[in-house]
């Protein structure tokens, strides 16, 4: 596992990197991805040389003494080498563009099956979402940003390069002064481009909150279920101020990156100036002195303007580079963050009912100073009816996503028949439990789908009807426009049903049913009923999982009265154990919840 403590230098050098993206771009889009990008290098670097040479090359033409006809036979050749060449760079350009979009697409795969894959808790904490936050950026922020942008700045990086070096010996054999004076303006000019950039970068992580804040406040106000409190409260001004202040920071920084660039940039014209009036001077006394031919005069005119050319380009790509940098560290930390299985072995006693405990276990949520689940110690035996119990906030649903394997206890141990935990396949013990949470809702996919997780066609029709019909939900099933092909929602399909809050219930229990897991969990999946019809609906839950270890969670004491043992829970502890009988006789908190809600309710059926 890796913590993703380490600093982003040590562990990911630009170097690295980059073997990173190639290896991933050779995978992903095959060695002729390299050969196009080679190929618009090359014609990038010669198009700008013939292009500065033409001038030359047409005088040179001209005043050979040959035959007008050879002159331009020899000038049509060198205009029609100039749009061949013109045409095989731009269309390699297009084609370089177009593999590194694809590139980026394919990338978002790797990406996904990570998110999808890697364990929830990791996910779920504050570091963890941090960290998908930023990879998410490198590969879904546009063209110009992120892995695709890095990838082709590395080639622009290079063509610019190559430019220079070209550029370079041709001045560097006629005059090394020449060159020195255009390497020293280059190299002022880098130095000057690089601070407005890092001063501007360091201003990136800021603008980025600044828009997570306005994305948060136009994703509210745009929410149907938000609508009837903006409109009855009149929010809709202090909306609209938020998203204007959000706005105003956002350019102010943006204006202070700017004006350093701006600064930079004047400098840039200033140096400019003195260099090309120190040498075009040069150049005009070389062909006065006659040391020069006009030939070579018009084409040292066109590579020293070339020359300001390639080191813009130049700079522009190791900017564009350093930017992107970081989210190509933020993507790869990401990608190394969290567990990762290999190897580990499966359950022992796969597909029967399982014997859960837990010794010493203490839960913290990260970045919190408290336990939710303070030195638990208990035993579930296999195929017990066992009952969770307690106020809201007692550390319920944290203990199921503990028992289930989707989080690790930060102390302590949980073993499933003996076997650690920790020691298992987390997929494998995914497959011993099937848990029906809180939230119930559809994902936007066929109800079929929905209830077997699977592919449509690939589920198993008869157990499918089976299923719905025990849940209660086949004729509803079957009154709808493509029955158990109907899309859920209208995400996807805009033929799409939305099932009621009961539907929903019985779809979840379908789903669990579905499953044929040896430990079913029900952690408040009926908090939305009255107490009466949730009691009714743990019982059918009850009835239809016999033989499997069962777990049932609730804040009502009445709803789980059938179950062989309850625990009632308080602050992250387990405060009292025993059937409903016992509890009542002990009295304490359980006999003076239990009364309180009982009168409550009793009153509330009265009224």
């Amino acid at each position: 596992m890796t913590n993703g403590s380490e600093t982003y230098d040590k562990r990911y050098p630009i170097w690295d990197n980059y073997r990173y993206v190639f290896r991933a771009l050779g995978r992903e889009e095959g060695a002729g991805a390299f050969a196009i990008c080679a190929g618009d290098t090359l014609c990038s670097v010669l198009l700008p040389f013939l292009e500065a040479a033409l001038a030359g090359a047409l005088s040179a033409c001209l005043i050979s003494g040959r035959a007008p006809w050879a002159v331009m036979l020899m000038a049509a050749g060198y205009v029609a080498l100039l749009q061949t060449m013109r045409f095989c760079q731009g269309n390699l350009r297009m084609l370089r563009n177009k593999i590194m979009f694809i590139f980026r697409i394919d990338m978002g795969k790797e990406f996904d099956r990570k998110t999808l894959e890697m364990d929830g808790q990791s996910l779920e904490s504050a570091q963890g979402r941090k960290k998908w936050e930023a990879a998410r950026r490198n590969l879904y922020s546009g063209n110009g940003s992120g892995i695709e942008a890095y990838a082709k700045n590395f080639w622009d990086m290079l063509t610019n390069l190559g430019g220079l070096v070209v550029y370079s010996l041709i001045v560097g054999a006629e005059s090394p002064v020449l060159l020195a004076v255009l390497v020293g303006q280059t190299l002022l000019v880098t130095a000057f481009h690089f601070l407005a950039a890092r001063r501007a970068f360091g201003m990136e992580d800021e603008i980025e909150e600044k828009w997570k804040g306005f994305r948060y406040l136009r994703r509210e106000s745009i929410l149907s279920g938000n609508g009837k409190d903006i409109r009855m409260y009149g929010m809709a001004k202090w909306f609209v101020g938020g998203m204007r202040s959000v706005i105003g920071r956002i350019c102010s920084l943006i204006d202070r990156q700017e004006n350093g660039y701006m600064a930079a940039g004047m400098l840039n014209h200033l140096l400019t100036f003195v260099r090309s009036a120190v040498v075009y001077g040069w150049l005009i006394r070389e062909m006065s002195l006659g040391k020069l031919t006009l030939p070579v005069f018009l084409l040292y005119v066109g590579i020293v303007a070339g020359f300001e050319a390639w080191v813009r380009g130049l700079l522009d790509a190791v900017i564009e580079i350093s930017k992107n940098e970081k989210l190509m560290i933020s993507y790869r930390d990401f990608m190394d963050f969290g567990q990762v299985e290999e190897g580990k072995p499966s359950p022992q006693k796969r597909g029967s009912a399982h014997e859960i405990r837990l010794e010493h276990v203490t839960f913290r949520y990260d970045g919190s100073e408290e336990d939710i689940l303070q030195d638990l110690n208990l035993t579930i035996r296999a195929g017990e009816r066992l009952a969770l119990v307690g106020r809201n906030g007692a550390g319920k649903t944290t203990l199921i996503k503990l028992l289930c394997g989707l989080y690790r206890p930060t102390s302590g141990k949980i073993f499933l028949d003996g076997q650690d935990m920790q020691s298992l396949s987390q997929r494998e013990v995914f497959r011993e439990f099937a848990v029906v949470f809180q939230e119930v809702f559809a994902f936007s996919f066929p109800l079929s789908e929905n209830v077997s997780c699977v592919r449509e066609g690939e589920e198993d029709r008869k157990r499918l009807q089976k299923c719905l019909e025990e849940a209660g939900l086949w004729q509803r099933v079957q009154a709808l426009p493509r029955k158990a092909s109907t899309s859920m929602n209208r995400d996807m399909d805009e033929e799409g049903v939305t099932l009621s809050g009961g539907e929903m219930q019985k779809l979840m229990l379908a789903r669990a049913l579905y499953k044929d897991a040896p430990v079913v969990i029900l952690d408040e999946p009926t908090a939305a009923l009255d107490p009466i019809a949730e009691g009714e609906m743990y019982e059918k839950y009850d009835r239809m999982i016999r033989d499997k270890t069962a777990i049932f969670i609730s804040h009502r004491l009445s709803s789980t009265r059938f179950c062989d043992r309850i625990l009632f829970m308080e602050q992250g502890r387990i405060v009292q154990e025993g059937s409903h009988e016992s509890l009542m006789r002990q009295g304490g908190a359980y006999a003076e919840l239990f009364t309180l809600q009982a009168r409550y309710y009793r009153k509330d059926k009265e009224e």
